[in-house]
């Protein structure tokens, strides 16, 4: 299972600030991504998209968005 979390470092101790659903003991593995970090990597993602998706106008991505949802849709009803 994999979760993402908030914490806050104190005391040389990481914080969680919502509850963590980990058993006692268990062994895990953290990274650590500042949210200024995170909020950089986020923009590049979107400045990314925005270039790519550029050449469109609102209603074809609007019109994409919704066949892909058909799609998906239709696929699950299929199992």
């Amino acid at each position: 299972m994999s979760q993402t979390i908030t914490a806050i470092f104190e005391d040389g101790v990481f914080k969680p600030l919502e509850e963590v659903k980990v058993k006692e003991h268990e062994k895990v593995e953290i990274k650590i991504l500042s949210c200024d970090e995170w909020q950089r990597r986020f923009n590049r993602i979107i400045e990314k998209i925005h270039k790519k998706t550029a050449q469109y106008s609102p209603e074809e991505i609007e019109a994409d968005i919704a066949e892909a949802i058909k799609e998906v849709r239709a696929k699950k009803r299929a199992r």
